[in-house]
């Protein structure tokens, strides 16, 4: 294990629909920071960027998403090889033209959602990206535009 990175296998569990592996102690110290840490790293030289969970006692836990275990060749209950750091480029996700678009068009949804905390902001954009079909997405920024009015009408963030 370098300063830079830090290196260990783990095999692959699931707990509900979630794969994931249990990220060694040692690991988690290494990274030197405490709570959600992104890391940046490899699964079987796969790159990967991804965010360690907190679980118990400055133990951390990472999700492998089907993405990760579909381009590393990797299944649950395979014993996988992992090389992490800690992730210091910041992470934006860029807003569909569209949704930003539908935010401009409707100041009410706008300070709505710039109301609401980065993370969830984050959580949409993130979402609204990962829609396929442009009809899918139109409907989809509508229900969100729906979503923020009802917010800002009731006071809530």
């Amino acid at each position: 294990m370098t300063k830079e990175s830090c290196e260990f296998s783990a095999k692959i569990f699931k707990v509900g629909v979630n794969p994931y592996v249990e990220v060694p102690e040692n690991v988690s110290r290494c990274l030197k920071k405490t709570g959600y840490i992104p890391v940046t790293g490899t699964i079987n030289d796969f790159p990967i960027q991804a965010t360690l969970v907190p679980v118990r006692n400055g133990r951390h836990r990472l999700y492998i998403n089907g993405e990760m275990r579909k381009k590393a060749n990797v299944a649950v209950g395979d014993l996988i090889r992992l090389v992490l750091a800690l992730g210091t480029k910041p992470r934006e996700v860029p807003m569909p033209a569209a949704f930003a678009a539908a935010l401009e068009s409707n100041e009410k949804a706008k300070a709505a959602f710039e109301k609401l905390p980065p993370s969830h902001q984050k959580e949409i954009i993130s979402y609204l990206n990962f829609l396929k079909k442009p009809e899918t997405l139109e409907r989809n920024i509508e229900k969100v535009i729906k979503a923020l009015l009802k917010t800002q009408a009731n006071g809530n963030q």
